[in-house]
């Protein structure tokens, strides 16, 4: 016969652990580290407020954001910040709230959304669809959409430019940034037509014979509890692909983003992807591996490449 008794005792420990696994607050460093050992970046996509009280979802992640780090070194916005409509007065919005946030350095690329005012978005938030940014041995290549409409088009001169920074940088850890996802990256938004990258097979024969470490995309507001959001693609060159989801909470989403953490000497990265409305860290950390140790202070700041501008 089966004594019930042990069952309360065992929700009880299921309870503890969700606990201790779910409830981290703050990002810690431990006591024999310091923190410019570390190199923060904060990624994240898809803000586009549909109307005034939709604002307050992109605050509560300046603020929770706020009360994890002291310090961020740069953030990554994967695209659409706007809606449809008041572009103007929500880039300003967008630019006075983000202003709150430990950050030191910012860094967009335009989504969708940004076509329906791509002028004011280039006046307002940046000049440069396409760029590319280099700090110690990271190289970040940042990559707008190029054309209207819901499909990520990129020209053949902008996959070139890619296409060479990435055989030219061998030797760093290099990151993409995209709005839509690449098709037979893993991720689930790469299966969908219309949040996908058009005619990705010129990119997938670049990850198959050069090493490019992490692609991250938004545009599906997909959340992290969804198989296929952060995918290990051993086919593509092991690149690790990460769907940000989305700021803006909608039907079933929360308030997420993604934080990528380097450690100085370490070939890996710890992703860490945070729930801003419940103030909690998803329960698993991916430990990302990258093909280089991560080098801070290998080139010195003063002579660290200037962040290069190309537009396609």
């Amino acid at each position: 016969m089966i004594k019930t008794r042990k069952y309360p005792l065992i929700i009880l420990i299921t309870v503890l652990l969700l606990i201790i696994s779910c409830g981290h607050k703050t990002f810690s460093i431990r006591e024999n580290e310091k923190r410019d050992d570390y190199f923060i970046i904060w990624s994240f996509s898809d803000i586009q407020p549909r109307n005034n009280a939709e604002k307050i979802h992109y605050k509560i992640a300046v603020d929770d954001t706020s009360s994890i780090f002291s310090s961020i070194d740069i953030a990554l916005c994967a695209g659409d910040i706007v809606q449809k409509s008041e572009f103007e007065e929500i880039f300003s919005w967008y630019l006075d709230t983000r202003s709150k946030a430990p950050v030191k350095e910012w860094f967009d690329i335009a989504g969708n959304h940004e076509w329906r005012c791509i002028e004011l978005y280039k006046k307002m938030i940046n000049e440069n669809l396409n760029y590319s940014i280099k700090r110690g041995n990271i190289l970040i290549l940042m990559m707008s959409n190029e054309q209207r409409g819901r499909k990520t088009i990129l020209s053949d001169q902008t996959f070139n430019w890619w296409a060479k920074k990435i055989q030219d940088n061998q030797d760093k850890i290099i990151i993409t940034v995209t709005h839509g996802a690449l098709p037979g990256s893993g991720l689930t938004a790469g299966k969908i037509d219309r949040l996908s990258i058009e005619n990705p097979e010129r990119f997938q024969k670049v990850l198959k014979k050069y090493n490019m470490d992490i692609w991250i995309s938004g545009h599906s507001h997909i959340p992290a509890w969804i198989p296929g959001t952060v995918v290990i693609n051993s086919r593509l060159g092991g690149t690790t692909f990460i769907d940000n989801g989305a700021i803006r909470k909608d039907f079933l989403t929360s308030i997420q983003s993604r934080f990528l953490i380097f450690r100085e000497g370490n070939k890996s990265v710890q992703l860490k992807t945070r729930n801003h409305s419940s103030e909690k860290f998803k329960s698993r950390d991916y430990t990302i591996p990258v093909k280089h140790s991560f080098q801070k202070n290998k080139i010195k700041k003063s002579h660290d490449e200037k962040t290069t501008k190309f537009s396609g």
